[in-house]
C-alpha cells in the first residue's frame, strides 16, 4: 500500500497550557491515576488482535482470535460503549473490511458489504452512533479518501476525497467533533506537506489545515467537550510528540515527548476528558517495541499501563464498565506470540505499522515510497 500512506517537562506544560488558555482542571481531590471508569481498547502488532482492558492495566482480553495472515485493527468503541468497530485486514495485499462486535468480543460480523477492489480501514462513531466515518482506498493501491454511512453498513458516500494532481493526497484518521457537525482528518502529501491534520464540516465542506507544515501532524483526537485537539507530530521522523490545541488549530502545545529516537503517538482522550491514552516506545531504546501509557489531559503524571503487551497501536477508551480481573474472557497470562525477540518484533512493526512509528522503517519500505 505504497501509495496509501507517506508516511517538557510537567512544570514546563502547565504553564504553558495556562498560558495559552488551554488548562484543563481536573475534579478536587481526583487520583494521580486513571479513573476506574472505561476500558481502553487497541490492536497488537505482533499478535494482530485486539485487546481490551481497564485503565489501571487489570482485566486484560483478548477480544479477536484472527488466524494467521489476517490482522484485526483500529478498534473503535460505541457511544453507549457496548460494541466496537474495527477493520480485518489481509495482510497478503492490504485488502480491509469494516467488522462489529460486541464489547467482549462476541458477536463478530462484517458490517459492511464487500466494494470489489476497495480497502476500507479506521472506521469510527459518530456521537449519536448514527453513522460511521472510515478511510475508503481505491483499487490498485490506489489513494485513499473519507467516506461516511449509516450504522448499518448502508448509504455509503464520499465526504472528503483524495486530490491526485498536481500533488497525491491520501487522507486517514477520520474523527468526528462531539457536536457531530465537524470532522478531523489527516491529510498526506497536500501541496508538499507530509502530514497536516485538517477539520472540515461533517458533509465534507470548507475543508482546511489546522495544523502548521512544520508539525507534520496526525492521529487527531477530539477533547469529550470538543474545546479540544490532541494529535502527534512529526509523522515522518523519529522522535514523534503528543501535542494538544484548541479546536481551530491555535495555541498548539507540547504533551508527552521523550528522548530521541523514542515516540509518543495515537493519542485518544477518556470519556470524562481527563486522562489520555497513548502509545510509546520510551522505555526501549532500540524501539523495538510500542506501550500503552496513560497521562493526564494536561500531560501530567505519564505512566505505564502494564498490559505485558508491547505491540500496542491504536488506543481507544470507551465507556464500557471495567471487568474484574479474572472475569470469564480475560486472560492469565499471555499469548504466546505476544513476546517475541526484539528482532522479530522490529521487523513485524516494519512491515504492519503506521507512518508513526518512523524510527521502525524497514530499508525495503523506505525503498518503495
Amino acid at each position: 500500500m505504497r501509495r496509501a500512506v507517506a508516511a517538557l517537562g510537567t512544570l514546563a506544560v502547565a504553564t504553558a497550557l495556562a498560558a495559552a488558555g488551554l488548562t484543563i482542571t481536573a475534579a478536587p481531590g481526583a487520583a494521580a491515576g486513571p479513573p476506574t471508569t472505561g476500558r481502553i481498547a487497541f490492536w497488537d502488532f505482533m499478535t494482530n488482535q485486539i485487546y481490551a482492558v481497564n485503565p489501571d492495566g487489570t482485566g486484560l482480553a483478548q477480544l479477536t482470535h484472527e488466524p494467521q495472515g489476517i490482522s484485526a485493527q483500529g478498534p473503535n468503541w460505541s457511544p453507549d460503549g457496548s460494541r466496537i468497530l474495527f477493520s480485518r485486514v489481509n495482510l497478503s495485499n492490504g485488502m480491509g473490511r469494516i467488522w462489529i462486535m460486541n464489547a467482549d468480543g462476541t458477536g463478530q460480523r462484517r458490517l459492511a458489504s464487500d466494494a470489489p477492489g476497495y480497502r476500507d480501514y479506521q472506521p469510527n462513531y459518530t456521537p449519536n452512533g448514527k453513522h460511521i466515518v472510515f478511510s475508503r482506498c481505491s483499487p490498485n493501491d490506489g489513494l485513499c479518501a473519507i467516506w461516511i454511512m449509516r450504522s448499518d453498513g448502508t448509504h455509503r458516500h464520499l465526504i472528503v476525497p483524495f486530490i491526485e494532481s498536481p500533488n497525491e493526497t491520501n487522507n486517514f484518521d477520520p474523527r468526528v467533533s462531539p457536536d457531530g457537525r465537524r470532522i478531523s482528518f489527516t491529510r498526506f502529501g497536500f501541496k508538499g506537506v507530509i502530514a497536516q491534520v485538517w477539520v472540515a464540516h461533517i458533509d465534507g465542506a470548507h475543508a482546511h489545515p489546522v495544523t502548521a507544515p512544520r508539525l507534520e501532524g496526525g492521529q487527531a483526537n477530539w477533547s469529550p467537550d470538543g474545546r479540544h485537539i490532541a494529535f502527534a507530530d512529526n509523522a515522518a521522523r523519529p522522535q514523534s510528540s503528543i501535542d494538544v490545541m484548541r479546536a481551530n488549530g491555535t495555541a498548539a502545545t507540547r504533551l508527552a515527548t521523550t528522548k530521541w529516537p523514542t515516540n509518543n503517538f495515537g493519542p485518544a482522550y477518556s470519556p470524562d476528558g481527563r486522562q489520555i491514552a497513548f502509545s510509546s516506545d520510551r522505555r526501549h531504546p532500540d524501539l523495538c517495541c510500542e506501550e500503552l501509557f496513560v497521562m493526564r489531559a494536561d500531560g501530567s503524571h505519564q505512566h505505564l499501563v502494564d498490559t505485558g503487551i508491547q505491540g500496542v497501536i491504536g488506543a481507544a477508551w470507551g465507556t464500557a464498565p471495567p471487568v474484574p480481573a479474572g472475569s470469564p474472557g480475560t486472560l492469565s497470562r499471555l499469548p504466546a506470540d505476544a513476546r517475541v525477540s526484539g528482532v522479530a518484533r522490529h521487523e513485524a512493526a516494519c512491515r504492519e505499522v503506521s507512518p508513526w512509528l518512523t524510527g521502525m522503517r524497514c530499508p525495503t519500505e523506505q525503498s518503495r515510497r
